[in-house]
């Protein structure tokens, strides 16, 4: 083998390498943006929907707010719901007042005010506002 023919098959097995490192690039870049983006996001502590205890993958919890202390027999007791909800963080869009917790339930009279949160990997999120009363 020549030098001439040594120099030609070099540059051959280096474009041969060339092309196949591209091609890995080219699949590989995108997995490893993916894999940090979704790092970044799932370990920056924020959520889309707030809450008193919050978990990594999800949250679904309700927690009490507002009682007057009056007591009433449950039978009689209405309840309403109003929920709010968000998409990504990016998107909100819902009323979860009181008011229209309140006229949900066709409530005159407040006795009690919890909140209801749910969130899945901060993709989904959902705030509630329940009233019970008469």
């Amino acid at each position: 083998m020549t030098l001439a023919q040594t120099n030609d098959t070099s540059i051959e097995l280096n474009n041969t390498f060339d092309q196949t490192s591209r091609q890995r690039r080219g699949v590989i870049r995108p997995l490893v943006t993916l894999g940090v983006f979704s790092l970044v996001v799932g370990l920056s502590g924020c959520m889309i929907v707030d809450s008193p205890i919050k978990g990594m993958m999800g949250t679904e919890v309700i927690w009490g707010d507002i009682a007057t202390g009056e007591t009433a027999d449950s039978r009689s007791l209405k309840e309403g719901k109003a929920c709010a909800e968000s998409i990504l963080g990016l998107l909100a869009r819902g009323d979860a007042s009181v008011r229209a917790a309140k006229q949900n339930g066709n409530i005159k009279e407040v006795i009690s005010v919890d909140h209801s949160a749910r969130n899945f990997l901060n993709i989904v999120g959902e705030w509630c506002t329940i009233v019970r009363g008469h």
